[in-house]
């Protein structure tokens, strides 16, 4: 769709330069260059990869493996406890939008209009049309009324697991409370209002979120851009929606009017005990004395004997919360991790006399988590004493609706589809959700970080509201032992005022400034967040930001996101980030990056199941487009990265390719970092709609894209992974392939590292092999694979003692130099694999190979000129690579880098006497003009990729690596805007999207006819790049022999 994509601009926020952040450099590299070794068994270079559609068939018999492996821990061997309260569900209602300005509600709950709804519901309007209230309505009977349960020491509640966003209770026309916030429980007394027959008004108010709609709208609802969303292909659906409703349990309970409400078991491992925490509810006026409080700890989901007893005689209650707080000692403590989850429960029982008045149970965990802030770097992540990493997912849903939907099967797939791919927590994104779902992370062993759902900003007016709703997240969070870490807003922007008053930030200043915290103000609520975690638990891991556009923050450590091959050099442009460059953040801290991604379109069958039947919709000419999918981003990202399609199931393919490539290349980047990097969380896992969120791996039908098996090769605990810059190089050469060791485990291992290379016909090249430690959660580079490409018979492999450098006299009495080059060889290409292993005690513990392409250098030649020193550059690094001499003949190819005048007058002449001519444009913003024509190097966003005219597709010359800078570097930082007639070589496509079908083609490459000869325009980028890109060499070298058959003269 054209209307403006709100995430992907806030993607593309750059970091303010005025910070003390600062770019992280690689780590260093040893001097280790493997030795050569004996050839090594068969099995340790195996070539054993599946295919997808193999691995996706596989995939749910492994789910039906792991749902096995893990059933036991969701066992419940407690022992029962006197039921104490008495549970009413409400779950039909009916509902109706109130009018803008109606005011009488109870005389409107006769009106028309009313749906009939079951709880849980969650609907909108959202996004501009989000400001709304709405009317549920429910009647009810109750057993006794509130008179006869006062008598008898009881009370009616009213209880709510959670309402979107600001919930208004009546009773009988009586208004008995309110609430704000939209993920937390909260219940009300009702006693007084309550008789047989009974109606129930919640007036549900919806607002715009802080974060806001567009550049200005906004409102003060603390909410981010996460929630369950609802089922509506044009709002609903597509990355949660602001909207509102009873989506959690609602239910009247009778309970005792002194009523253990909450009980928190708060590990003291060191210490061989718990800290239990016993919330009591007075819900009288008066002070309760004199009774007894006993609590017994079991093994919840393995059989054992009670673990720890506590009785106490407590002295008192006051009217309302209470919070008893004893020390138990345990025995034969069982530590909770992810792949033996051993929880217990607390029962706890209030006695007066000989009888219980109040029962509560509890499940808990026994685990430590620590970030480690007194070594540097500071933040090391400790599970239960040893080093760990978080490893996982963002989840934007899913988990919700099987909670909504009553699906818990579903909700423990979820769950274990994420342990299968070696998924360690989930990111539960930008907020805090229902409890059923971290009682699943309990039993499944799933670690989780709870965000607080603030996104961007914070309005002034709800500073004390939102450190009130940090108190509810940690709170509600605290008792379960999957959580280990919170954090308190995603994103935050930068408001400041600066020099140039058109920049972003000054005009964020002008448009939210006078709405919205500065950082100095949002840090002194982070100050204050962090003492209302500690007053509910000291123990809790903080991170106070996510994905932080404003950094640094003053406490803890840092976060970035990072959608490098989606929002094109996003955080850090890829090839840096897989050379091991980092975004700029806090010095002296382990880092986390809560965000990265691209988007891979759903599979057909969810897309033929779900969707409106117009997005189906072929052109005329049977040709489809992603434009038709309400907010897919694809239409207009793709072109920076792979070709356009015109069928859906190339659409498909093709998208699900690049996602699946870009996951692997950026968790590898991420995973090489493992001495500065201990948390990943890849955006997303599943989606919870058709269309929602595409950047899922796996479709809402839960079927997997490509990438969830990227995924799962790339998070394996204990890996080789191998890299190089270079992807087309030259027979005879020898590349330096680095060998890295990857640990996710919590131990440090010792292993033996083999690699060999292999020609695509099985030949064994040559083999090496190296010993070296894999440190506990950290990576390491065990050194070099000096990996040498094969040669061919009777070719030369190397450049003859005078390889065609030398100097000529260029009309006009300029100095340039000639070059004999080296051009397409009538032998093909060849696949080159190497391929690694990890072994250990005489077992393979992982393998990866990688795939080069190695070129024939040739004896062909051509002599060439140039002028300009790119153009000298050029020649001469086409020239090492070709084995042609020197001979003395007049060059018939010019290549000039020099945009004089005088330069372009020779460029023209030689063109229109039938020479070749090839003009380097390198500098965004150049204009010239050639041959009558305007020639505008055009300014460009730097990309990896440029598409290819049918011919000229075989030449690769997307993710070029840079010799001068070691690293991959983009193709094109510029295009060509000319109105010469030509053929389009290269291209890449134009960001505006039309109302349906293809996108506008930009050229980066174009050859014209001028004169008797032939011109080409080049608007790549060549420095560094030419002889070390085989495939580039051989496009330029094609192009400087060919003039091309044009139809048109210039």
């Amino acid at each position: 769709m054209a209307e403006q994509d709100f995430f992907k601009e806030i993607a593309m926020t750059k970091h303010p330069s005025r910070t003390a952040d600062r770019e992280i450099a690689p780590a260093p590299l040893p001097d280790t260059i493997f030795q050569a070794g004996e050839e090594a068994a068969p099995e340790l270079f195996a070539d054993t990869e599946a295919s997808f559609e193999d691995r996706r068939e596989w995939f749910f018999a492994e789910l039906d493996q792991m749902r096995e492996r893990f059933r036991p821990f969701m066992r419940d061997l407690l022992p029962d406890l006197p039921e104490t309260v008495k549970t009413y569900p409400l779950e039909d209602f009916a509902f109706r939008y109130l009018d803008r300005h109606e005011r009488e509600i109870f005389s409107g709950s006769r009106k028309s209009g009313w749906e009939e709804v079951k709880i849980p519901d969650y609907r909108g309007p959202a996004g501009e049309n989000g400001k709304w209230r709405g009317c549920y309505r429910c009647g009810f009977f109750s057993p006794e009324e509130g008179r006869e349960l006062r008598a008898k020491g009881r009370r009616a509640v009213l209880a709510f697991q959670c309402v979107d966003y600001i919930a208004r209770i009546y009773v009988n026309g009586c208004y008995v409370g309110s609430h704000e916030g939209f993920f937390a429980p909260f219940s009300f007394d009702i006693t007084d209002f309550l008789e047989k027959e009974n109606e129930l008004l919640v007036i549900c108010e919806n607002d715009i979120p802080i974060l806001g709609v567009g550049p200005v709208l906004d409102g003060d609802k603390i909410y981010a851009a996460t929630g369950p969303g609802y089922d509506d292909p044009e709002e609903g659906w597509h990355h949660c929606p602001a909207g509102a409703g009873i989506f959690g349990k609602a239910a009247l309970e009778i309970r005792p009017s002194l009523f253990v409400e909450d009980l928190f078991v708060r590990p003291l491992v060191s210490e061989n005990g718990v800290e239990v925490r016993i919330g009591v509810r007075n819900y009288t006026d008066q002070v309760v004395e004199n009774f007894i409080l006993e609590t017994a700890l079991f093994p919840k989901n393995f059989a054992g004997e009670e673990a720890g007893c506590l009785r106490a005689e407590a002295a008192c209650a006051g009217p309302g919360k209470n919070e008893y707080r004893y020390f138990i000692p345990m025995k034969d403590m069982r530590l909770w991790d992810t792949e033996t989850p051993w929880l217990y429960g607390a029962l706890t029982e209030l006695k007066q006399g000989e009888g219980t008045v109040s029962a509560r149970r509890q499940t808990f965990g026994l685990k430590t988590f620590v970030s480690d802030e007194t070594t540097e770097p500071k933040g090391k992540f400790f599970l239960n004493g040893k080093p760990a990493v978080l490893r996982g997912a963002n989840e934007m849903g899913h988990l919700q609706q099987c909670v909504m939907r009553g699906d818990m099967d579903q909700l423990v797939d979820d769950i274990l589809i994420a342990k299968l791919c070696h998924m360690n927590y989930y990111r539960v994104t930008q907020r805090p959700v229902q409890e059923e779902i971290y009682d699943y992370f309990d039993m499944l062993g799933m670690m989780h970080q709870c965000d607080l759902p603030l996104f961007g900003f914070l309005r002034r007016p709800q500073f004390s509201e939102a450190v009130r709703q940090v108190g509810e997240m940690e709170h509600l969070v605290r008792r379960h032992v999957s959580t280990v870490m919170v954090t308190f807003i995603n994103e935050p922007m930068c408001i400041r005022q600066t020099e140039d008053p058109n920049d972003k930030y000054s005009k964020r200043y002008r448009l939210k400034g006078h709405r919205h915290l500065l950082r100095d103000e949002l840090e002194a609520f982070f100050a204050a967040a962090r003492k209302a975690v500690y007053v509910e638990n000291p123990d809790r891991v903080v991170k106070n930001v996510e994905g932080d556009y404003d950094g640094p923050t003053a406490e803890g450590m840092p976060d970035f996101h990072c959608y490098t091959m989606w929002y094109t050099n996003h955080g850090e442009p890829i090839g840096r980030l897989m050379r091991g460059w980092l975004p700029p953040v806090k010095s002296g801290w382990m880092i986390g990056c809560g965000e990265y991604g691209a988007e891979g379109l759903d599979n057909r069958a969810v897309m033929e199941k779900y969707y409106p039947r117009e997005w189906l919709a072929a052109d005329s000419r049977g040709r489809w487009y992603p434009d038709k999918i309400v907010r897919a981003q694809t239409p207009s990202v793709q072109g920076d990265w792979y070709p356009e399609q015109h069928t859906m199931d190339d659409w498909i393919r093709e998208s699900q390719i690049h996602q699946a490539r870009a996951t692997k290349l950026m968790t590898d980047a991420f995973r090489r970092r493992g001495d500065i990097m201990n948390q990943t969380a890849i955006h997303l896992l599943i989606d919870a709609w058709p269309s929602g969120w595409m950047k899922t791996l796996l479709d809402c039908d839960r079927q997997p894209k490509r990438a969830y098996f990227a995924y799962r090769d790339a998070l394996e605990p204990l890996r080789v992974n191998l890299y190089t810059g270079m992807s087309c190089v030259y027979e005879g050469d020898t590349v330096p392939v680095e060998a890295w060791l990857l640990n996710d485990t919590g131990d440090t291992r010792r292993v033996a590292v083999h690699a060999a290379v292999f020609r695509e016909n099985g030949t064994l090249i040559g083999a090496w092999s190296h010993e070296a430690e894999m440190p506990a959660a950290g990576a390491v580079c065990a050194g070099m694979i000096p990996a040498r490409m094969p040669t061919r018979t009777g070719v030369c492999t190397s450049a003859g003692e005078d390889s065609g450098a030398g100097e000529l006299t260029g009309e006009g009495g300029a100095r340039a130099s000639a070059a004999g080059i080296s051009l397409a060889a009538e032998a093909g290409p060849e696949k080159i694999r190497i391929t690694a292993s990890i072994v250990e005690n005489g077992v393979v513990l992982n393998r990866e190979s990688l795939y080069l392409t190695v070129y024939p250098r040739s004896a062909k030649k051509l002599l060439a000129r140039a002028e300009g020193a790119l153009a000298r550059e050029v020649l001469r690094e086409l020239a090492q690579r070709s084995a042609a001499k020197k001979e003395d003949e007049r060059p018939d190819c010019l290549v000039s880098s020099d945009l004089s005048a005088e330069a372009l007058e020779r460029l023209e002449k030689h063109v229109r006497e039938g020479g070749t001519g090839m003009l380097l444009l390198q500098e965004p913003g150049t204009e010239i003009t050639v041959g009558g024509h305007r020639v505008f190097a055009k300014p460009h966003t730097e990309l990896f990729f440029a598409d290819a005219g049918e011919e000229w597709k075989q030449y690769p010359v997307s993710m070029l690596y840079n010799a001068k800078k070691g690293y991959i570097d983009s193709t094109l930082g510029c295009i060509l805007e000319t109105d010469m007639p030509g053929e389009e070589i290269l291209f890449t496509y134009g960001k505006k999207l039309p109302d349906s079908g293809a996108k506008a083609h930009l050229p980066v490459v174009k050859r014209c006819r001028l004169g008797k000869g032939s011109l080409v325009l080049s608007a790549l980028s060549l420095d560094g790049r030419v002889g070390a890109n085989a495939g580039l060499d051989a496009l330029l070298s094609r192009l400087m022999e060919e003039r091309g058959e044009q139809s048109q003269t210039a």
